[in-house]
């Protein structure tokens, strides 16, 4: 889904969520920068689902660590990234007015453990709690005060930056 276009370059989410993941692989402090998601996001997801024509496309993006409106938990330090998590800052202003919040997980998420009819999906912003990280619900609306960050059973939508003139 293109959430936005400013002519010379788009952001964009997954349509579907992807994979089953979690936030994190173990249960500790971590933030958006020290995350195993993110790491995976950026290595093996990138290497190993966009063609090297694609990847040339992807942008390298500042990842502002923006915090969870609801709590002052200190979400860590800017990253630089080909694909990420939006933030539930991002989420307000993309698709909170929409029904792209809801999504369907692929037949794959779906055999990684998200649940059937809507899936919960992660964003990279933190909760009360820096072992806890929100995400979006089944209906479609955040849950700010999230889920801890080794929970296997919430889905990833990855989210990028394309070079519209390449």
């Amino acid at each position: 889904l293109v959430l936005k276009n400013d002519g010379s370059r788009a952001l964009l989410i997954s349509k579907y969520a992807l994979y089953c993941k979690p936030y994190n692989t173990s249960f500790k402090d971590v933030t958006w920068k020290t995350c195993s998601l993110r790491k995976w996001l950026n290595r093996a997801f990138f290497n190993n689902v966009f063609s090297v024509a694609e990847q040339k496309q992807i942008l390298s993006t500042t990842v502002t660590p923006d915090r969870n409106p609801s709590y002052s938990t200190d979400p860590g330090n800017n990253t630089t990234d080909k694909v990420f998590l939006l933030s539930t800052a991002e989420y307000h202003q993309y698709l909170a007015l929409s029904d792209a919040g809801r999504c369907q997980g692929t037949a794959y998420c779906l055999a990684e453990g998200a649940k059937h009819g809507g899936c919960r999906w992660w964003l990279r912003s933190p909760c009360k709690k820096i072992y806890c990280a929100a995400y979006v619900g089944e209906g479609g609306y955040i849950i700010e005060d999230g889920d801890h960050v080794d929970n296997g059973t919430i889905a990833v939508r990855p989210a990028l930056w394309i070079d519209l003139g390449s």
